[in-house]
């Protein structure tokens, strides 16, 4: 009699112990993982290490990492296929990019790839000297002209305006022809010419800031919309340009 009535008993407080023991135990392992895990470091290691990040060596076959050169006999690699202008000068792919920035990543991949450094080298590393460099060049003059990136980053999504386009309305063309009118009027006027340089930057500068900002949305319309636009005022921009030269003004 006595033993039923305390075996319940011991049973609950048995099990009452074992589910704390399990809770300690899962504290600890918690308390373990949320201080050496990174998830980050993670990702990077798997990255690093998954046979589908890999690429192969043309020359020894060695496996490297979607470097310009192979880590084991340093010869220079071909780009991957799907590469962007971003991937090859190391910068994120975003349209507020800054320009000094693209310098510097451009210089220093031109001292690595110009051909001139590769006159010993084999007929490939030539070959691929030449295909980088000129790719670097045209990385360079798209990313670092703001309507060009922007146009780019419009082809990244599958998205080319072409130059008969029917997304403008016709009040915007008009005032596009009052702009080109007023630089006929001005064209041999170097003051007029200068003050019509400087409101056009401003219209520029201003479409500039509204495309970076539809971009950041992820707005692609709206950025397509916009660099419509800035496709027009920068044929203007380079009218102007031309002007200045013809008349031989210089600031």
């Amino acid at each position: 009699m006595y033993l039923r009535r305390i075996l319940p008993n011991l049973t609950k407080k048995c099990n009452v112990l074992y589910l704390n023991l399990v809770q300690q135990q899962q504290h600890v392992h918690l308390h373990y993982v949320e201080k050496n895990y990174n998830p980050s470091q993670i990702l990077k290691n798997v990255l690093q290490y998954s046979n589908d990040s890999l690429l192969k060596c043309w020359n020894c076959n060695f496996m490297y990492k979607s470097d310009l050169f192979c880590s084991k006999c340093k010869v220079l690699q071909e780009p991957p296929e799907n590469i962007t202008f971003f991937d090859l000068m190391g910068i994120p792919a975003s349209y507020d990019v800054k320009v000094t920035e693209i310098q510097n990543k451009y210089k220093e991949l031109q001292k690595q790839l110009h051909p001139d450094k590769f006159g010993a080298k084999s007929n490939k590393e030539k070959e691929l000297s030449e295909i980088l460099s000129s790719l670097v060049n045209k990385a360079y003059s798209t990313l670092s002209h703001p309507l060009k990136r922007g146009l780019y980053m419009l082809e990244l999504n599958n998205i080319t305006i072409s130059e008969e386009t029917d997304n403008i309305n016709a009040e915007f063309l008009m005032e596009i022809m009052e702009k080109n009118e007023e630089i006929d009027d001005a064209a041999d006027d170097e003051e007029k010419i200068k003050k019509l340089v400087e409101k056009n930057g401003a219209v520029l500068n201003d479409l500039i800031t509204q495309v970076a900002d539809a971009f950041r949305q992820n707005d692609i319309k709206r950025a397509e919309l916009l660099l419509i636009r800035m496709k027009y005022y920068d044929t203007i921009n380079n009218r102007l340009k031309k002007l200045k030269h013809d008349l031989g003004i210089v600031e």
